[in-house]
């Protein structure tokens, strides 16, 4: 299951409302404005996923801020 629908879509609306030069920490902030129910599901959901692991398991989902970077890069790269 997705945690995040329309990546593409979200992500060309943020990346319009930031300069050409941004930080990922300009690009998660601006997200989390534009964004902020879906901030609040990639948070859940990530929270989730580290109670429900054993002591000492891996948690296979990112940090919230991680993920959002990840999908900028994944997005980013299909893209050229």
């Amino acid at each position: 299951m997705a945690v995040l629908h329309n990546k593409e879509e979200k992500i060309e609306v943020v990346l319009s409302k930031l300069p050409k030069k941004y930080t990922d920490k300009q690009f998660v902030e601006t997200f989390i404005q534009l964004y902020s129910k879906d901030w609040g599901k990639i948070k859940a959901n990530y929270i989730k996923h580290s109670q429900d692991k054993d002591p000492g398991t891996v948690i296979t989902m990112p940090k919230p801020e991680l993920y959002l970077k990840s999908i900028l890069e994944g997005y980013l790269a299909k893209k050229q």
